[in-house]
């Protein structure tokens, strides 16, 4: 098993699934270079980048799931089921004296984010961003640690703007701090092992440790170094951390515009402000960036959530053939193949995908001859296999993604795609499928 950034670009370039830059490309084309690599389907690591010399970046290391299948040693259709075995076998993480993410370390004046290649991902955004750390907190009530994905504006040489989405967990740290009169203590980590990122993006429960769910996914504890100015411990073989906190008595600044992963630009907002106390970081770090709306972007966020809702719907005895939220690029519609088992079983099946993700908008029901990772495929059940008048599932005024000031994801669409029940011979395939 890998054991950091670094053994998983060599195991990348071991399978050809990287492309490495030698030559040099300015800060200002990175992201262009980027969007034009996703298309390939490969990793792409920029190590030659004016002004920041010493330092890298890297981008698209989840370009689908074969990628997840070479760190697994697995089929590409086997990622699902051997994440959904792992999830439940949790490994609490262990401390070590000294990391790699330690090897330098910059305080008070030495502090100076722009000095590294965060880069500005869409024309009109409204500076650089860090789009790919895990953000550790602890619940100032309970002391359970939360990970989680935020995207940071770079606005001074140790503060940046900090983006928490609505209802989310760290949102009710932050909340818990100000009533308590506290500050908010994070630590950023950038440039991290691919499973850890998966499981700070997976959205369990609360109460469980994502870290504990990262040592799951490698199969074995991941290695821990307490920070140098805040109460967290952060991977000890990250590339580079940022530590700081949140003053939830500080008034909130405009922070964008951006562009986001359903490819419109979150417009300007008011948003806290991370003060930035410690950077440490490895010699020559490796830092990482995440296109909102990518291959990369929906695969990182998609495939644990497939796991989560499968999960529910095995709870529910349903016979489930493959989950897919990687239709298009972004994870709010999905699909599910079953073998039906009772005529409207199909109902109550996107009701338990609805459940098990919230903000799961569109679902489509399935027989466990289409391909849920094909649109074409899909379309086409859709279109010889709907009964429209008794397959189309609203529901109303449900919670759906946060921002949605338009009332967009308040109400919840499900399909009932598949062929009736007992006429499987009516609506057996001549092999012509689509492409």
């Amino acid at each position: 098993m890998i054991k950091d950034l670094r053994d998983y670009i060599q195991l990348l370039k071991e399978q050809n699934k990287i492309d490495i830059v030698d030559e040099a490309v300015e800060l200002s084309d990175i992201s262009l270079r980027m969007r034009e690599q996703e298309k390939r389907g490969k990793t792409i690591l920029f190590r030659n980048i004016p002004g920041f010399e010493g330092t890298s970046m890297i981008n698209n290391l989840f370009a689908d799931r074969s990628f997840l299948a070479a760190i697994f040693g697995c089929a590409k259709e086997s990622v699902q089921e051997l994440l959904e075995e792992r999830y439940s076998k949790r490994i609490p993480p262990v401390m070590v004296e000294e990391g790699p993410v330690q090897e330098k370390v910059f305080l008070g004046e030495e502090i100076d984010i722009f000095g590294f290649p965060f880069i500005k991902h869409a024309p009109k955004d409204g500076g650089r961003y860090n789009s790919a750390g895990i953000v550790i907190a602890k619940d100032p009530r309970t002391g359970i640690r939360n990970c989680s994905i935020n995207r940071m504006q770079l606005k001074g040489r140790n503060v940046t703007g900090f983006r928490m989405s609505p209802r989310q967990d760290l949102e009710s740290y932050y909340n818990a701090a100000k009533e308590l009169g506290q500050k908010l203590e994070l630590a950023v980590a950038i440039g991290n092992h691919p499973l850890d990122l998966l499981a700070a993006a997976s959205g369990p429960p609360r109460d469980v440790d994502e870290l504990e769910l990262a040592g799951a996914f490698r199969g074995e504890a991941v290695e821990l170094v307490k920070c140098k100015t805040v109460d967290l411990e952060v991977p000890a073989r990250a590339e580079l951390v940022l530590e700081g906190y949140l003053d939830p008595q500080e008034p909130w600044e405009p922070e964008g515009p951006f562009g986001d992963f359903m490819e419109f630009y979150v417009p300007v907002m008011d948003n806290p402000l991370f003060h930035i106390t410690a950077i440490t970081c490895r010699e020559h770090p490796i830092l990482q960036a995440i296109h909102a709306g990518s291959r990369d972007d929906v695969t990182l966020l998609g495939t644990p959530r497939e796991v989560e809702i499968a999960r529910m719907l095995k709870s529910m005895n349903v016979d489930v053939r493959k989950i897919s939220l990687q239709i298009v690029n972004n994870y709010l519609t999905g699909a599910v193949a079953i073998r039906k088992q009772l005529e409207d079983e199909p109902r109550n099946v996107m009701m338990g995908a609805f459940a098990a993700f919230k903000f799961l908008k569109n679902f489509v029901v399935v027989d466990e001859d289409v391909d849920v990772d094909n649109p074409k495929e899909i379309l086409w059940a859709m279109s010889t296999r709907l009964r429209a008048e008794k397959g189309i599932l609203v529901i109303p005024n449900a919670v759906g993604f946060g921002r949605d000031a338009y009332g967009i994801h308040t109400a919840k669409l499900g399909i009932d795609a598949t062929a009736p029940l007992g006429h499987w011979d009516e609506f057996e395939r001549t092999g012509g499928q689509n492409g």
